[in-house]
C-alpha cells in the first residue's frame, strides 16, 4: 500500500509540474506568478525536482521489485534523468518554449510511468504473483 501512495503522490507532483510548465507555454505564468519573482521561479522548480526524483525512483523502484517489468522501470528513469539534465540546462533554455514543453512532455511520461507501476503492481495481485516474479 505504502508503494501505492507514492505512485499517487509522484503523480500529483509532476501535474503540478505539468499545470505549472503549460500555463508558462500559454504566458499565464502560474502558481502565484513565481515568473515575476526572478529567482524563486528558480527555486519551485528545484525544491519541486527535490521532492519528485526520490519519489519517483522509490515508487519505481518498490513497483520494479514486485512486477519486473523493464516497459515500466526504463521509461521512468529515462524521464527522471531527462528531468535532471533540464533543471542543469535550465539556464540556456531559460524563455524559450523548449523548457516548458520538454518538461510537460517528461511530466506526462512520468505520469504514464506511475499509473503503469500501478496497473503492473494490481495485475501481479490479481494474478497472485509471487514478488520478483516475470
Amino acid at each position: 500500500m505504502e508503494r501505492f501512495r507514492l505512485d499517487v503522490m509522484a503523480i500529483g507532483l509532476s501535474s503540478l509540474c505539468m499545470i505549472h510548465c503549460a500555463a508558462s507555454l500559454a504566458g499565464l505564468f502560474a502558481i502565484g506568478l513565481l515568473s515575476a519573482f526572478g529567482g524563486i521561479e528558480e527555486v519551485f522548480h528545484l525544491v519541486m525536482l527535490a521532492i519528485i526524483v526520490p519519489v519517483s525512483l522509490l515508487a519505481i523502484g518498490m513497483g520494479y521489485r514486485r512486477h519486473r517489468r523493464l516497459s515500466v522501470l526504463l521509461p521512468g528513469v529515462l524521464a527522471l534523468f531527462g528531468l535532471c539534465l533540464l533543471t542543469v540546462f535550465e539556464s540556456v533554455m531559460h524563455g524559450t518554449v523548449w523548457e516548458p514543453l520538454l518538461t510537460t512532455l517528461i511530466g506526462i511520461g512520468l505520469v504514464v510511468t506511475h499509473v503503469g507501476n500501478i496497473r503492473s503492481c494490481k495485475d501481479c495481485e490479481v494474478n497472485h504473483d509471487k514478488p520478483f516474479a516475470t
